[in-house]
């Protein structure tokens, strides 16, 4: 039973009214784009933060990626955390998800970077991919200001995004870089073959995914790539050495079941990752803090998890 029934009425009825929406628009782009614009805007104190947003181009010297300092009153130099947004791999930004990311900075003390990765079906896979890797790569040896490097590093993100975090993690593995101290993945989808049984038996209760659309998400993002290959679905790849890794996830939500390959596989393989399920929570119900309570909580858990690697 949620702590309040009225305010998680009113997020249910949103999400509901933005899926509405989007089936009417016919998943056009554009449409989808403004629509998932929408996606946290339930109510006003959704949109006030403490943090402070400074732009910032992140670069690699091949690749220049958009992206937003968000620093909050206790955030501390030398602590850093990469923040991937959702949005199906072609909707979503830095601006979307400040209700994530500011809230992080405020409960970790550190200072995020939110970035502007280029968006399906323009730029398909592994364009974002790369561009979460280029990221990664300039925030580990570049300053805020002119204060120290990174010390500590951390990297979450949510659906599309929790599916890049994870892709990351494989990524970097494969190219030999120092891996983050730990990962949260919000909702990730972790195989886009998408055979997890509540792709079904979640269909007809989550509020905002159709999961009769998922096959057409998969294909605008992929564009022919094998979606067996682990940097398009983290689940097949080899997680025998992963970092401290949190899955969190809605138990009302379609893409329940992907948390649960994911750390299954990874447990069989040796590594040990927390799946953290949150009973009667929709996809990403983590964006309605502070009006959500819940939403709250699943921050402060995923902040007390990383802080405590």
């Amino acid at each position: 039973m949620p702590i309040d029934d009225q305010k998680y009425q009113q997020v249910i009825e949103h999400m509901e009214a933005v899926s509405a929406a989007t089936r009417q628009s016919g998943g056009e782009t554009v449409a989808k784009r403004a629509l998932l614009d929408m996606y946290c805007a339930a109510d006003p104190s959704i949109s006030a933060i403490k943090s402070r947003i400074y732009p910032v181009i992140a670069s690699d010297g091949d690749l220049n990626v958009t992206s937003e300092w968000v620093i909050a009153p206790n955030s501390q130099a030398g602590k850093r955390l990469l923040y991937i947004h959702g949005g199906s791999w072609m909707a979503g930004s830095p601006a979307t998800h400040r209700s994530i990311t500011s809230r992080l900075a405020e409960l970790t003390g550190c200072e995020v970077l939110a970035i502007a990765y280029r968006l399906a079906p323009e730029f398909p896979f592994p364009n974002g991919l790369n561009d979460c890797i280029a990221s990664y790569k300039w925030l580990l040896e570049n300053e805020r200001t002119d204060q120290k490097k990174a010390e500590k590093i951390y990297v979450s993100g949510d659906s599309a995004g929790g599916n890049l975090s994870l892709s990351l993690v494989l990524a970097l593995q494969k190219e030999g870089i120092q891996l983050p101290n730990a990962v949260a993945a919000i909702s990730p989808a972790t195989s886009l073959d998408f055979a997890s049984p509540t792709v079904h038996t979640n269909k007809a209760i989550d509020p905002i995914i159709n999961a009769d659309l998922l096959p057409l998400v998969v294909e605008n993002y992929t564009q022919g790539a094998d979606v067996s290959d682990p940097l398009v679905s983290p689940s097949k790849g080899d997680l025998s050495q992963l970092p401290p890794t949190l899955l969190q996830t809605g138990e009302r939500e379609v893409l329940l079941g992907d948390s649960i390959i994911f750390a299954d596989a990874a447990k069989e393989q040796g590594s040990e990752v927390e799946v953290d399920l949150w009973p009667d929570m929709p996809h990403v119900f983590q964006g309605f803090a502070p009006f959500l309570p819940e939403a709250d909580l699943a921050l402060e858990k995923i902040s007390e998890f990383l802080l405590a690697h």
